[in-house]
């Protein structure tokens, strides 16, 4: 009886091993897609940036545009990291 169940469990590794495979690869596809925004929104932002007069821009650093604009980075950065890891841990059997 054992030695039937062989090829049964052989069949599920397999299988289980190309999901994980091919969602692992999704994932760091999708993250590198992020992340390439991510810095395009970055690199918009440091040209806005650099192009206002220097007594606005420090302004806008006194009244805390800088940390604003920090948070605002660092949580579509935990977002991209969440949707990548959701994706990668819904390919495993729940139990």
């Amino acid at each position: 009886m054992p030695a039937a169940l062989i090829p049964l469990i052989a069949f599920l590794l397999r299988m289980l091993i190309v999901r994980i495979i091919i969602a692992t690869g999704l994932t760091f596809v999708s993250f590198a897609g992020y992340l390439v925004a991510l810095n395009k929104f970055k690199e918009y932002f440091l040209n806005a940036a650099n192009s206002m007069p220097g007594d606005i821009y420090n302004l806008l650093l006194i009244g805390g545009f800088g940390t604003g604009f920090n948070y605002l980075f660092g949580a579509f950065s935990f977002w991209v990291s969440m949707k990548a890891l959701n994706k990668l841990t819904t390919v495993l059997p729940k139990g």
